[in-house]
């Protein structure tokens, strides 16, 4: 495939919903067929009738930590379909905002377990196939939250600042390979997780955080977007980039 070319199919993790959604969507309309992963199979099958059904979306519920159940669902993918071009490594817990001292052992434990090993496994799936083909592309969903001190991010943080440095790592290990790897960090985008934390701030407090952003809080298409971007060829000479899609929420 040529680095100008766009990707025909693409792996899309915690794909249900929000960022991961819309972000199978975006890749649907862009002529690929999508591999949409996650951990319950209802909210892949609505995102599958979304896009327009079993043609343009494949559905696999797995946890993306588990040994093995990535490699298994990558290379019946690439049975079906011949070649896997992108990977958009979305999926991402915070199953608890705190500090240190409040953060359990199994937030923690669970939180490193999903962000990073889950990533790495993800990664390693689809490397293979794509060193074959001499072409790839991998967007790893990061956060603000790994770029700048946030309050309440202890065990949630320091996950999605390993996300940003793992994606440096494969730009450097696989650009040989004709691959590349960049992560894209998102302030507060505005899905259906976070529209009740956000509308539950005590008063005043949700109009510092939109207040934080110059631009205003996001929406999912707004990072899906990105992720577009950097898989396709117009994006041939960036790799290794963690990109900051957060309405000017860092630069403010």
């Amino acid at each position: 495939m040529s680095e100008s070319s766009l990707p025909k199919v693409a792996v899309v993790t915690g794909a249900g919903s929000g960022i991961g959604r819309a972000t199978a969507l975006r890749f649907v309309r862009g002529g690929c067929h999508v591999l949409a992963v996650g951990r319950r199979a209802e909210p892949l099958a609505e995102t599958a009738a979304l896009a327009g059904g079993a043609a343009q979306v494949t559905t696999a519920a797995l946890d993306i930590a588990e040994p093995g159940a990535m490699d298994a669902a990558v290379q019946a993918l690439v049975a079906a379909q011949g070649r896997v071009d992108a990977l958009v490594a979305n999926a991402g817990i915070n199953p608890q905002r705190a500090d240190a001292l409040e953060t359990t052992d199994e937030a923690w434990e669970e939180t490193l377990r999903i962000n990073l090993t889950g990533l790495h496994r993800s990664c390693r799936a689809v490397l293979p196939h794509m060193i074959a083909q001499k072409y790839g592309t991998i967007v790893a969903t990061g956060s603000v939250s790994g770029q700048v001190g946030m309050a309440e991010r202890c065990a949630y943080g320091p996950t999605k600042a390993g996300v940003i440095q793992y994606a440096r790592n494969l730009a450097i290990d696989y650009a040989r390979h004709g691959i590349r790897a960049n992560s894209i960090n998102p302030a507060f985008v505005v899905t259906d997780m976070t529209r009740g934390w956000l509308e539950s701030r005590p008063e005043g407090v949700l109009d510092q955080i939109v207040a934080a952003h110059p631009l205003g809080l996001g929406k999912p298409e707004d990072v899906a977007n990105a992720a577009w971007f950097l898989s396709t060829g117009e994006s041939r000479w960036i790799t290794g980039v963690d990109l900051s899609v957060d309405g000017g929420f860092t630069a403010h």
